[in-house]
């Protein structure tokens, strides 16, 4: 890699840790096309260090979370260990599928996303008890979660959410600290495997993570400040991008050679 993208890695993990504080997001989705497109990091590379962000960028604003208050630990922990066994699961399931497929499939968990933060809010914020939700949603939803991340290689934050909201019934405040829990506890499962395969550059991750830290610090912090409605909106428009951005990686070739 060249000097100019080295110098650009930390402003990557500066706005991927950010947007990880802020949403509560792993930001694997959103690192690994900055990664590749502006930092000029190879695909394989990309994937371990979009991992390894994804740790540093969750454990620091779960922490900064959980110091005010606003992490389940229980319903992370439940979440986050069923998240590991559907990980393997869906690092399985994974192998016989085709990319388009697997793009489809994303999308239409985005779209699932998206229109859940349509719902309005119920005002439960205040009537709610750490660790009172349904346990056997919550196995249920950390699975389909750890699936997510093994079946497309993304992090699943991007659908958690919205479920605790609207099954778990979890406020969005505490949700934001306790998704970074869940999806620090599901990522230590596919880590090792990251590791052993070669896919971690120290260079590069330790440039990148120098960012990550310091913006999910920042994130957190604008995260307690912020009003949750408008969080939501925040969340809501950067799906929207996300899913333009797949759609069209996933439709435009079959577009063009229609058009040819």
């Amino acid at each position: 890699m060249e000097h100019s993208s080295l110098s650009v890695l930390p402003l990557i993990g500066l706005i991927g840790g950010f947007l990880s504080g802020l949403l509560g997001l792993g930001g694997g989705g959103i690192m690994l096309p900055l990664l590749i497109f502006l930092g000029g990091v190879p695909l394989k590379l990309a994937t371990g260090t979009s991992l390894v962000h994804v740790l540093f960028a969750a454990a620091t604003g779960m922490l900064s979370h959980l110091h005010a208050g606003m992490v389940d630990f229980k319903a992370g922990l439940i979440l986050g260990a069923a998240g590991i066994l559907g990980g393997f699961l869906g690092s399985f399931l994974s192998v016989p599928l085709s990319t388009v497929l697997l793009n489809l499939i994303f999308l239409s968990l985005v779209t699932l996303a998206i229109t859940l933060l349509f719902i309005p809010l119920k005002p439960y914020e205040g009537k709610y008890t750490k660790g009172n939700f349904s346990k056997i949603e919550g196995i249920l939803i950390g699975l389909g979660c750890g699936l997510l991340v093994g079946l497309l290689g993304v992090g699943g934050g991007f659908i958690l959410i919205p479920l605790m909201i609207y099954v778990l019934k979890i406020p969005l405040r505490i949700t934001i600290g306790t998704s970074l829990m869940v999806i620090l506890v599901s990522s230590l499962g596919t880590f090792g495997a990251k590791y052993g395969v070669g896919h971690i550059d120290g260079t590069i991750t330790l440039l990148v993570v120098s960012g990550s830290i310091v913006g999910a610090l920042l994130g957190a912090y604008v995260s307690r400040k912020t009003d949750p409605k408008f969080l939501r909106w925040i969340l809501l428009s950067l799906l929207c991008l996300i899913f333009i951005y797949v759609g069209y990686k996933t439709f435009s070739p079959t577009l063009f050679s229609l058009l040819s």
